[in-house]
């Protein structure tokens, strides 16, 4: 009687286990996909989408790991914000409207990029965006001329500097001691 007890109860542990195991990941895997829709469907506050991709892209080729760490959010919430609180490079060197200029040069890009590639520039290869990337630094854009395509490189590349490596993670990746007097209530 014992015996037909316990192997009452080893099938049923056989089947629950099992069972209770997939439907935790399951469970686990809708969650994750849930919060990664979410954090993807916030809107940005000035950028479109689109601009904020290609922002990114451009980013991202600059500075490995800019688009990881929200540099265009980054840029986003500062053009959002008050303009003499700003983190943004662009503050200190153009007083125009930083919003316009932004959006100009991310224009540009996608100008550029259509002309030379026939595609966005999110779509284009690692090698033609780093072809973009050298004509920007060497002046050599030919349809792009509004902001200064190299000026904006010089912008967009202090923006991706300070969101990858001017946070405490950042100076932690570099292996120097974050030693703020005052510490930041955000990352950024």
């Amino acid at each position: 009687m014992e015996t037909g007890r316990m192997m009452g109860r080893r099938r049923f542990l056989t089947r629950v286990i099992p069972t209770t195991f997939w439907a935790n990941i399951v469970t686990l895997s809708l969650s994750r996909n849930a919060e990664a829709k979410t954090v993807e469907n916030e809107s940005y506050k000035i950028l479109t989408t689109t601009e904020a991709e290609t922002l990114a892209a451009w980013c991202t080729v600059i500075v490995s790991g800019a688009e990881e760490a929200g540099v265009a959010r980054f840029v986003d919430e500062n053009l959002a914000g008050n303009q003499s609180a700003s983190l943004l490079l662009l503050r200190y060197i153009d007083a125009s409207d930083m919003a316009e200029f932004y959006r100009k040069g991310i224009l540009g890009i996608e100008k550029e990029c259509q002309h030379r590639f026939g595609l966005s520039f999110a779509r284009v290869t690692a090698g033609q965006r780093m072809k973009m990337i050298e004509a920007a630094v060497a002046s050599e854009m030919q349809v792009w001329t509004d902001p200064d395509p190299n000026f904006f490189y010089f912008i967009s590349r202090s923006d991706a500097v300070d969101v990858v490596y001017g946070t405490q993670t950042g100076f932690a990746d570099l292996k120097i001691p974050y030693l703020a007097h005052i510490p930041p209530p955000r990352p950024w």
